[in-house]
């Protein structure tokens, strides 16, 4: 059975009510992975997805009566990458904005509909149906990650053409992409090897590496830094960005204009480290504080982290 046909099959399967409780859900069926965003789009992207959730309450808030579209649900029957054992339970592939509604308004139970699928096929089809004809669309770095795990998928990994029935136009319009997006992914994947990136660059969901930091890896940027020493760099870099971001969002051109001038009749040039760390420091946000010990009593259990 194709994903196209996995798709049909829960669009025809009737409606079942499900408890809220009995649902997990789980980072490696969530296209809208954070990360991929641009930085200077994640603003926007953050005040979206809040807002949309918003609006969906409003309409369960309206009267208990009324129901969302059923969310989609897989009845896994296969381990995941890495030897993962996968406990039993039912699977959130579709709906998560819905679900964080239904359990903001204190319901529940949430209509869904059901299926038995397998691991690969799960996360497959939860990239593709979140890729057109959604009402808070993914965005476009998110898209094309979904085409390139959906890509490496049917041609296993690059060592087969695409499976009759596909093309570079039908892939396009799947996930809203360019054609010359598609060309160039096929061109990428026979070329990838896995093991040269580091797992925060691997989609937990297919253990193939995203296609954001397979076009990246060979940036001037990229550097040679351990696994850890790396990430740690990236999550640092990433807040003092976003910082940066949010002033530039809330100056005129004329003021980050005058801004610039100001620093060069300064001479504040970043020709060294010491130069640098000086200069960004005025952007950075305050050291965070100390992590808490495992174990340590916090906050109460939540529903499982939705990276929507």
């Amino acid at each position: 059975m194709s994903f196209h046909d996995v798709i049909q099959q829960f669009q025809s399967t009737s409606t079942q009510s499900i408890p809220l409780k009995a649902i997990q859900t789980r980072d490696a069926l969530q296209p809208r992975v954070t990360r991929l965003i641009p930085i200077r789009d994640k603003g926007r992207a953050e005040e979206s997805r809040e807002q949309h959730i918003a609006s969906l309450r409003l309409v369960l808030e309206a009267t208990e009566r009324n129901q969302l579209d059923p969310v989609w649900l897989a009845e896994l029957d296969t381990a995941a990458p890495h030897g993962l054992s996968l406990p039993h339970g039912l699977s959130l592939i579709d709906g998560h904005h819905r679900l964080r509604a239904y359990a903001q308004v204190g319901r529940e139970t949430i209509p869904a509909k059901v299926l038995r699928l397998d691991w690969t096929t799960a996360v497959i089809v939860s990239k593709l149906v979140n890729c057109t004809g959604r009402s808070l669309a993914l965005h476009p770095e998110q898209c094309r990650d979904a085409a390139w795990q959906y890509l490496a998928s049917i041609t296993q990994r690059g060592t087969t053409g695409l499976p009759p029935g596909e093309s570079l136009r039908s892939i396009a319009a799947k996930f809203s992409i360019s054609k010359n997006t598609v060309s160039s992914m096929l061109s990428y994947l026979p070329d990838v090897t896995p093991t040269d990136f580091t797992s925060f660059a691997i989609d937990p969901g297919t253990d193939w590496p995203r296609w954001r930091y397979v076009r990246e890896a060979k940036s001037d940027w990229h550097t040679n830094l351990p696994a850890s020493h790396e990430e740690q760099l990236n999550r640092d870099a990433e807040r003092v960005a976003r910082q940066i971001v949010k002033i530039v969002d809330a100056s005129s051109p004329a003021v980050r204009a005058r801004a610039l001038e100001m620093l060069a009749n300064e001479e504040v040039q970043a020709a060294n480290q010491l130069d640098s760390v000086e200069l960004l420091a005025h952007f950075s946000p305050p050291p965070s504080p100390p992590s808490v010990p495992i174990g340590t009593p916090s906050v109460p259990s939540q529903l499982a982290h939705l990276d929507t």
